[in-house]
């Protein structure tokens, strides 16, 4: 490894990139890019602490705690409201297709969300009219 890498490996670990991600712009071995940086005083989480977390809902800054996982909200009525307006952007791999009881579309849920409708409001609607399908 000469001076130049040495810096490089600097640099990219004050923007707040990992081992594998430096090594792998250097093409240098992780190996050695993680040597380096413990004996120059780079080791550590310097990835999480380069950038400020936010809520992924409301914006607000996120203070994280010490040996946790990565918080991603500020709290549960952020996630819940997050996830509702983001429910489709989920990658479903396990999902199973189901038809509505309601209206006869097709929706994907999991197997163990025991789903029958495709939203609240189709369930209302099939419930109240005597169980007759809405079209």
């Amino acid at each position: 490894m000469d001076a130049i890498q040495k810096e490089q490996i600097k640099v990219l670990r004050q923007e707040g990139l990992g081992y594998k991600r430096v090594a792998k712009e250097l093409n240098i071995s992780v190996d050695t890019v993680k040597s380096f940086c413990r004996n120059n005083n780079l080791a550590g989480l310097m990835a999480a602490s380069a950038k400020p977390s936010v809520c992924r809902e409301c914006g607000q800054a996120l203070v994280q705690p010490e040996k946790t996982k990565t918080l991603k909200f500020c709290n549960s009525d952020c996630r819940e409201t997050w996830w509702k307006k983001n429910r489709s952007k989920v990658n479903k791999k396990t999902a199973q297709p189901i038809e509505c009881r309601g209206c006869g579309k097709m929706i994907l849920a999991y197997k163990h969300e025991h789903r029958k409708y495709c939203s609240h409001s189709c369930y209302i609607a099939t419930r109240f009219s005597g169980g007759k399908r809405h079209e």
